[in-house]
């Protein structure tokens, strides 16, 4: 039977994370597989981890971490990948993004790839709604200037670059622990595409139907918060291009 280590970090998520837990266990309850859930309170100030606590009480497959502050979601997944007991990850937002393709991220690392993500900049994912505000059009601009970057410098194994979308699974290869991820708040999954690229190992894309928010902790004119996601990505590009 095949093992997977679910990673989930978690901020302010006390209106929803508890629905969404039992539904994923609902979900994975449905796959033969073995499993284990860990989720990481990245500093929240609502009740969020009051809420984790009491879903712990409930389902053995639970674990629960924390950070003492609001440290980033990059280190809180690799917090938890570090504790992980299994070899096969799969990394979810709290949120459960693309909840439909988590069948197709088990299905393809069960058939041996490397990295499965879904993507999408795949000419066969569709944006299910065009009606766009300003923010979702601005995102929607970045995310593809990344996703070019990631092509051009990164020359990432991934079609289209797509490396942010909040689902996706991996196989840890040999001494994967000990390497040193310069990502604390944003691009940890863009880092793991660029290193199991820079490896050679076997990535495939997913295809999927997707949304672009309307709401985010980023805000456009949060000058100083989008500096440091900059020189994060900047950062990045010197260490995998």
């Amino acid at each position: 039977m095949n093992k997977y280590s679910l990673i989930i970090p978690c901020y302010n998520c006390s209106q929803f994370i508890e629905k969404n837990i039992i539904k994923l266990i609902r979900k994975l309850n449905n796959f033969k597989i073995k499993y284990e859930i860990i989720l990481i309170d990245d500093g929240s100030t609502d009740k969020t981890l009051e809420i984790l606590k009491k879903i712990n009480l409930n389902f053995k497959e639970i674990k629960i971490l924390k950070n003492n502050f609001n440290i980033g979601k990059s280190f809180s997944s690799i917090k938890g990948i570090k504790i992980s007991k299994y070899q096969r990850i799969i990394l979810i937002d709290c949120d459960l993004p693309y909840f439909s393709n988590l069948k197709n991220i088990i299905f393809e690392l069960n058939k041996g790839y490397d990295l499965v993500t879904v993507n999408r900049k795949m000419k066969e994912s569709k944006l299910i709604s065009k009606n766009l505000n300003l923010y979702q059009i601005t995102r929607y601009i970045i995310g593809s200037l990344i996703g070019i970057i990631n092509l051009k410098i990164l020359k990432l194994e991934i079609k289209g670059g797509d490396s942010q979308a909040g689902l996706k699974g991996f196989k840890k290869f040999k001494n994967f622990n000990k390497v040193k991820f310069l990502s604390r708040k944003f691009f940890f999954d863009l880092e793991l595409i660029a290193l199991y690229s820079k490896k050679k190992l076997s990535i495939k894309s997913v295809k999927t139907n997707y949304l672009v928010p309307s709401k985010s902790s980023i805000k456009m004119f949060n000058f100083i918060k989008n500096f440091e996601i900059l020189c994060e990505l900047l950062k990045v590009i010197k260490k995998y291009r």
